[in-house]
């Protein structure tokens, strides 16, 4: 009668955490909510998220700049950089790139009679690679190499400090269904994201996962007259990360290490805690589920504007993350050809609850296709 059951921990708040938690911030505006599955008007759920999108994009060439000024209501001089493009080879074949830095201001430290300045930083490269199964369907893949650099190798109490580095591999497949008579089109995108090695900022402390993301969303495009369609879409997203468990309060181990309770040991290696996550919450498969973020959007456009709205939630137990998307994004023709553009794109996250991990943010990108 005295011991606990899934069912009295799936309603407790138990967070996943992940190193480098910058990969998960949307890079490009999302106009409509929905970042990497389905395309939106913009580029940059192909470039950052999904390169299988870029199948569906059958422009020569595209580059990207972006900008996010990131929890500006914290800090001030906290910022998200973008920077990406792809060159379609040929019919079958595209390669790409993109970068993001972001940069967490800076801060003073005194570390004995030393006045030290610095300004933390973390960074993160992709080359892709896209591959045209046929006209309207894509796979990609793209090996990225991040670096995160938090407290400049300054020691923290006895315990010595220093600079991160980690490979990873994003997989993406994207493809469009073509209505009857074209008035609609559905699309399909899945994607997996920095799937890669563990990191540790000090040397005699575990490793940790990055945020490994499992990430899934259809899209419904219904073409009206006269250049003008309504699209919805909705995503849904999960951390393959382990789910820490629950320990005994008076407990250890011959070791000394606390003894799980509930849950399973999250110090497992990267393809294993990858797999653990599907069934390892304390709470049970109704924990597992609380841990999928839902996202849903609307998107109008007329002609060579487009307007969206979308709408992300995450359970209260698992970050109770909640917020708006306000976007618009127009293209102008540029150049003697017409296929030549320039679209110019801004989203704006606007919370729902108290604590957003967002806050009032604003999103630019500036896009030329040719």
């Amino acid at each position: 009668m005295g011991q606990i059951t899934t069912h009295d921990l799936s309603g407790t708040i138990n967070l996943l955490t992940v190193a480098v938690p910058f990969l998960t911030i949307p890079q490009s505006p999302s106009i409509n909510g929905v970042i990497t599955s389905v395309p939106d008007g913009t580029s940059g759920p192909g470039i950052y998220g999904n390169p299988g999108l870029l199948a569906l994009d059958h422009a020569r060439f595209q580059s990207t700049i972006d900008f996010v000024p990131w929890l500006r209501n914290r800090i001030p001089d906290m910022n998200l950089y973008g920077l990406g493009g792809c060159y379609r080879l040929n019919g079958k074949h595209s390669i790409g790139m993109n970068f993001r830095f972001f940069s967490l201001g800076s801060y003073t430290a005194v570390v004995g009679n030393t006045t030290r300045h610095f300004s933390p930083s973390e960074f993160a490269g992709t080359i892709f690679y896209t591959y045209n199964i046929d006209r309207l369907t894509g796979i990609g893949i793209g090996i990225k190499y991040i670096s995160s650099d938090l407290v400049g190798g300054q020691n923290v109490g006895s315990i010595s400090t220093h600079p991160v580095r980690a490979i990873a591999i994003d997989l993406g497949f994207a493809k469009q269904f073509p209505g009857r008579n074209g008035q609609m089109d559905h699309f399909l995108g899945i994607s997996l994201k920095n799937a890669g090695s563990k990191i540790s900022y000090t040397q005699n402390s575990d490793k940790d996962f990055i945020p490994i993301t499992l990430t899934a969303g259809y899209g419904l495009r219904v073409n009206l007259k006269e250049q003008q369609s309504i699209s919805l879409s909705y995503e849904v997203s999960k951390l393959l990360v382990p789910t820490p468990p629950v320990y005994y309060s008076d407990s250890v181990d011959l070791n000394g290490d606390p003894v799980i309770q509930a849950g399973y040991d999250p110090n497992v290696g990267v393809f294993r805690g990858m797999i653990q996550s599907f069934y390892d919450g304390p709470g049970g498969y109704q924990e597992e589920f609380n841990e999928i973020t839902h996202s849903v959007g609307i998107v109008y456009k007329y002609h060579f504007i487009s307007a969206g709205l979308g709408y992300f939630r995450q359970q209260p137990t698992k970050g109770n993350h909640q917020f708006f998307t306000a976007g618009l994004s127009g293209r102008v023709k540029i150049g003697p050809a017409d296929t030549n553009q320039c679209r110019i794109s801004i989203s704006y996250l606007i919370p729902v609850n108290k604590y957003p991990k967002s806050g009032n943010t604003i999103q630019f990108e500036i896009n030329l296709s040719i």
